[in-house]
């Protein structure tokens, strides 16, 4: 498999076909990539502010929490 991605400067683009793929069908795609770090860094940041300070003014140990929440498999 061979990906690249480009940035075309006008609406004609060359292919070069690795001779092993001669004769053989190849599936050639076209479509806009989407930043896919800026998709994740967005949704981090969206969990981060919705649960940032969240147990702030509960007294709970975390090493406790973390153990209940965890015990349907071992530590």
């Amino acid at each position: 498999m061979i990906r690249e991605i480009v940035t075309p400067t006008n609406t004609n683009f060359t292919l070069k076909i690795p001779k092993e793929y001669v004769n053989r069908q190849v599936e050639i795609l076209i479509l806009p990539l989407f930043n896919e770090n800026k998709i994740k860094k967005t949704k981090i940041l969206e969990v981060f502010s919705r649960t940032a300070g969240i147990l702030k003014d509960k007294k709970i140990d975390p090493l406790k929490w973390q153990r209940e929440i965890r015990s349907d498999r071992k530590i």
